[in-house]
């Protein structure tokens, strides 16, 4: 099988392209349009000015890249079957497949290059000689790096912060096994410091409709052919996760290919592949099988067919480029800045169906926060502005839930959050009796309870937001309910012929949205929603900027949700110091730390990292809790140290809190352990003073990109942040 693969960044040298830029006057004329330089000027860089920045790289390696394809092929060099590229290579791959026209493509690259560009503060290693469990050890114990690049089994680019890459080379220098070598760029690229990038890009793609690939192009995030459809939302993705390069070397090779075909500057991939022969895996029988387009996942229900074998189609003739189905040239425009104005094209409306039924001006509503951070005030003000949020329930005792209905008593339109667990036939009760007509579902262990589906179908239908964490979650609340749960609440006199017919027939949610990997999951759900569940929406939690919220329309999503934004608004029932803190926050001082629901199950959710020790003062006793049996084990002096540092009193009063005072074995010292993280939510729902560095205050990303969004503006200031002025700022802008 015949494997074309197109080199990244790195590849470059002065005087690329010689002799090619002359064959193709068309394509050089377009290009210095696009690019501002003229191509010769750009890749010979006689005086150093161009190949040593990131912006002008990135075209050049593209440009010299297309046209020797296009030489190539007008040379009577047999066609690929199929494709691939390193990082920035991808994008040759993708336009020689006939996804995009040359200009969108170039335009891409040259806005994707200034994105990257503008991203300062880190740096990137190379890791040569250990393996993989090994790498997956040194991410585990620094956070602020992440794996950028898979090359080989023995060959990793890991990218985050300057401290965080010093840390690497340090910890692989006292292993005294493999080696590090820094790489010359400042840009943290495929990890999650790009998140920032990626949004702006997404605003870049929103004018591009790629067309289907004539033959298979691998794709660096999924090491597998690119999925029509879902090009756009993979690219937004390739700029925070890895690249998967040996996993690709091994799928070509089980497809048959024995030495793929380097195109473009330099012989970085093919030196790459003659290391890795020995390692690659040998061909599978039916290899071209393995390149044939994955599709969506389909129901678990429904039988796997599996897919027909691809049938490589024959490339575009080399005289003309090829061109997608829609394609429209994209702008270069600066580095970084606002959007364009918004009268320059219409606002996004979202679903009618949604706005209609929730009462709302926009496609948009505020998700609520636990302890009821998500306050009464903060419903109201949506309410008064047009808009709805959700009372934030979850974690308060039924005498504080009734005591914030009846404050609302009045309010024209608000939702309330939905809290599993316990009583939640009197938690159905409770809300009928106030009319209460939308709830919301959160959590990895949302259920689909008998209380659930009467609230949705007793006494005419209501709405039901679920924000689910994975494609599981959703799965489950876009199928109807259980026909023995419709069977038990008839009988009960709950549900009537009418109701039961429809909790029998239609999804359990009237809204499902995804607050992960939207890029993936929101295609996927769109189809299963067409499929099986008619009428449900898809939607995304999490947004914080105009960009994200149009790169969510673009991905099919009907609707938008705020959530963890929310907790820095005036009207937010926590402390002003967690507010400060949120106020402060970037996009990259979100991390992941334990749960305190789900301490002994290792479940993590992300939480605020700048200005408080919570996270890693959790994930200590978390490798405590995997280390130890009982805290007996822990010894005296460490104990102590937790008492001062974590808990501020001593652990025998913490046991004599939880009840465990008599005991001393490991379901204790799961107790203890989890204890820090509620105490810790709690003194920051407070504001403890002395408690600000094991503050734990849940964040995301999208509170991070809000501060970005608005750090030259009134809003900078949370107590200017009314709760209806974050959503009115996310749809402000042409998106």
């Amino acid at each position: 099988m015949r494997a074309w693969v197109f080199p990244g960044q790195g590849s470059q040298h002065p005087g690329m392209g010689e002799g090619l830029l002359d064959r193709f006057p068309a394509e050089c004329a377009a290009a210095e349009r696009i690019i501002g330089v003229p191509p010769a000027r750009l890749c010979r860089d006689a005086e150093g000015e161009y190949l040593g920045r990131t912006r002008y790289v990135q075209p050049a390696v593209f440009l010299v890249s297309v046209l020797a394809a296009r030489a190539a092929l007008a040379d009577g060099r047999p066609p690929p079957e199929v494709v691939a590229g390193h990082s920035l290579g991808e994008y040759a791959a993708l336009h020689l497949a006939g996804c995009l026209d040359f200009d969108s493509a170039l335009s891409l690259v040259v806005r994707r290059g200034r994105l990257m560009e503008s991203v300062t503060g880190g740096g990137m290693v190379a890791v040569l000689g250990l393996p993989l469990s090994r790498v997956t050890e040194l991410l585990a114990e620094i956070p602020d790096v992440d794996l950028a690049n898979h090359n080989l089994p023995d060959q990793f680019v890991l990218a985050g912060s300057t401290a965080g890459i010093r840390a690497v080379v340090d910890a692989v220098r006292r292993l005294g096994t493999g080696r590090c070598v820094p790489l010359a760029v400042s840009v943290p690229a495929h990890s999650r410091f790009m998140a920032g990038a990626a949004e702006a890009f997404a605003v870049a793609l929103r004018d591009v409709a790629p067309g289907p690939p004539s033959i298979p192009v691998v794709s660096n995030v999924t090491a597998s052919p690119h999925v029509p459809g879902e090009i756009q939302g993979t690219l937004l993705r390739h700029f925070v996760e890895p690249v998967r390069w040996w996993d690709t070397m091994c799928l070509l090779a089980r497809s048959g290919v024995t030495e793929p075909v380097e195109v473009g500057p330099g012989e970085v991939l093919t030196k790459m592949w003659r290391r890795a022969a020995g390692s690659l895996p040998p061909p599978a029988p039916g290899g071209p099988l393995a390149l044939a387009a994955p599709v969506p996942p389909p129901a678990p229900s429904t039988p796997v067919t599996p897919p027909a074998p691809a049938t490589p189609v024959a490339l575009p003739a080399p005289a003309a480029p090829p061109v997608a189905g829609r394609s429209v040239p994209v702008a270069p425009g600066p580095a970084a800045g606002p959007p364009p104005a918004a009268a320059s094209r219409p606002r996004p409306a979202g679903s009618s169906g949604l706005r209609s039924d929730y009462g709302i001006r926009y496609a948009c509503l505020a998700g609520s926060s636990p302890f009821g951070v998500t306050s009464p005030a903060f419903l109201r003000r949506l309410s008064e502005a047009g808009l709805l949020g959700f009372f934030g329930a979850q974690g308060l005792a039924p005498p504080e839930i009734r005591a914030a209905l009846a404050e609302l008593r009045g309010v024209r339109r608000y939702g309330m959050a939905w809290t599993s667990g316990g009583d939640e036939r009197a938690l159905c009760d409770l809300y009928l009796a106030h009319d209460v007509r939308q709830v919301e579902v959160t959590g990895p262990l949302a259920v689909v309870s008998p209380q659930l589906v009467r609230f949705r179908h007793g006494d005419g239908p209501r709405q039901l937001l679920v924000r689910a964490p994975d494609l599981a979650t959703a799965v489950r609340f876009l199928r109807p309910a259980d026909p023995a749960t419709v069977r038990a609440l008839t009988a009960a006199g709950h549900l009537d012929g009418v109701s039961a017919g429809a909790a029998a027939r239609g999804p359990v949610a009237t809204d499902v949205a995804v607050e992960r990997d939207a890029h993936a999951l929101v295609p996927a759900l769109v189809a299963l929603r067409d499929r099986e569940a008619p009428g449900a929406r898809i939607g995304v939690a999490g947004v914080g900027t105009p960009a994200a919220v149009a790169a969510a329309f673009a991905l099919g999503a009907d609707f938008v949700v705020t959530t963890t934004v929310n907790q820095c608004t005036a009207e937010a029932a926590t402390s002003d110091a967690a507010k400060d803190l949120l106020a402060a926050l970037d996009v990259t001082d979100v991390r992941e730390a334990p749960d305190p629901d789900l301490f002994e199950l290792g479940a993590r959710s992300p939480v605020a990292h700048r200005g408080t020790l919570f996270a890693a003062r959790a994930e200590e006793l978390y490798r405590m809790f995997l280390r130890y049996d009982r805290l007996a084990d822990v010894g005296p002096r460490r104990l102590a140290e937790l008492e001062r540092t974590h808990f501020g009193r001593p652990l025998d009063e913490v046991r004599a809190d939880l009840g465990v005072a008599g005991r001393d074995d490991r379901r204790a010292l799961a107790s203890v352990c989890a204890a820090y993280c509620r105490e810790a939510t709690a003194a920051a729902l407070r504001g403890t003073p002395g408690q600000r560095l094991n503050y734990r205050v849940p964040a995301s990303t999208d509170v991070g990109a809000f501060n970005r969004l608005v750090s030259a503006e009134p809003l900078a200031v949370w107590r200017a942040r009314h709760a209806e002025l974050v959503t009115e700022r996310l749809f402000s802008e042409a998106i």
